[in-house]
């Protein structure tokens, strides 16, 4: 989490015990993700950001985005996009696997947000184009099992993700998948990433009923980390995404993304909101390279659209995700700093003295102005009205009055008036 919110979060857990949603199932082996199909429309998402009028600034280029997730299958949309990859997922509990690059479709699709291409006869692509994915698969045909949420990692397995995303010269960590657990070795590999210049983007995760309490996504609460939550197509949060470790949200419900083996399909959950944050630092990054990993952090932070609650709640943090007033917008640099607290300073009676004498002789001048203003007034009317009160004696000057004229006793003929018509 960016600025952490610790106190935040735990005030939130009964709400976030509430809230239910369809977190992915378990696939076996033969229960992977099917290809997509055809999605003609703009998706609502992209309507809503607009990412592309950021275009005129660049598309990503030159920045390589890590997607931590469940893997990246073959897409049409990520055809060459993928710089490269790494399979940590742990072998699954009960043998077998579909020896699928991506059996979930999580990683496919959030990286098809992130970087998709635009294709005809569709209306989606994604945020930044030009830029290029490295996948780190950590999850396999299923997501582990146990007391801990279903969507939950273990967290040294993350940690080893993030750590060969920096050596990769990601500029973009995307961690899509979440861990409940935290670990010296993830903040560890959190630090090194920050340090390395890598902006670190990661969900909150999706909650259900059944989660323990107390309830912590990490490394989005780590600090330095920007937690992500999902927003419907209403602008309001999700009903699964965790509150307390926002700092952000982005679209996350019923978005359409990319499927391993081709197609489209829609998707739910705040994995794939993190992918729209990531892209649009992607965009950030490549048109403002001399930005560090705190300033970007911070522009993605103050230009954000504010959201129903206003800035800084529990469930949509600063707001929602802007890319085009991210990439273009002028911000200050750097971080937020607090202004200091104002003092005063005690006055002394020897100032006040000085200061009632400053005030007298202040009052003194402006009398002696006003005066001096109207004995001017004064001499100048007596030089321009003198020389005729003199003339005249000093009377008051009339005007002659009008001659009398006297009315007739009784009126005189018509024809003065009409003329002589009709004679």
């Amino acid at each position: 989490m960016y600025v952490t919110r610790r106190a935040q979060a735990l005030s939130c857990a009964a709400f976030a015990l509430a809230a239910v949603t369809a977190v992915p199932a378990p696939a076996f082996a033969q229960q992977c993700l099917p290809a997509g199909g055809q999605i003609t429309p703009v998706p609502w998402a992209q309507d809503l950001l607009a990412p592309d009028l950021a275009w005129q600034a660049g598309t990503g280029e030159g920045q390589r985005v890590a997607v931590i997730s469940t893997g990246v299958g073959d897409s049409p949309f990520l055809s060459g996009r993928v710089a490269g990859s790494i399979d940590l997922a742990p072998a699954d509990a009960y043998g077998g696997t579909s020896g699928t690059a991506d059996c979930l479709g999580t990683g496919t699709g959030a990286a098809g947000i992130v970087a998709g291409a635009e294709l005809p006869g569709t209306g989606f692509h994604g945020v930044a184009p030009d830029a290029r994915i490295l996948s780190a698969k950590v999850v396999g045909d299923r997501y582990p099992t146990g007391s801990q949420p279903a969507d939950a990692v273990a967290p040294d397995t993350i940690a080893d993700a993030i750590d060969w995303a920096a050596e990769q010269d990601a500029s973009v960590i995307a961690v899509a998948a979440v861990s409940y657990r935290d670990s010296e070795r993830l903040r560890d590999a959190v630090r090194r990433a920050l340090a390395g210049d890598a902006l670190v983007v990661a969900a909150v995760g999706d909650a259900s009923r059944d989660d323990p309490p107390g309830t912590t996504p990490y490394p989005a609460a780590h600090p330095g980390v920007l937690g992500v939550g999902a927003i419907t197509r209403t602008t309001e949060i999700a009903g699964f995404s965790r509150r307390g470790e926002v700092d952000l949200v982005a679209p996350g419900e019923d978005v359409v993304a990319p499927h391993p083996g081709g197609g489209l399909g829609t998707a739910a959950g705040t994995a794939y909101a993190t992918a729209y944050v990531a892209g649009t630092a992607a965009l950030v990054r490549a048109y403002r390279p001399r930005l560090s990993t705190e300033d970007v952090a911070s522009r993605l932070l103050a230009t954000a659209t504010p959201a129903s609650e206003g800035t800084g709640s529990a469930a949509y943090g600063h707001g929602i995700v802007n890319p085009h007033q991210a990439v273009l917008a002028g911000t200050a640099a750097g971080a937020p700093v607090a202004l200091p607290p104002m003092t005063t300073e005690a006055v002394t009676a020897e100032e006040l003295a000085r200061q009632r004498e400053t005030d007298r002789s202040t009052t003194l001048a402006s009398g002696l102005a006003a005066a001096g203003a109207a004995l001017a007034a004064l001499l100048a009317a007596v030089a321009v009205f003198g020389p005729r009160g003199r003339r005249r004696r000093w009377r008051t000057g009339r005007a002659p009055s009008p001659p009398a004229h006297r009315e007739p006793e009784s009126p005189g003929p018509l024809g003065g008036l009409f003329g002589d018509r009709g004679r």
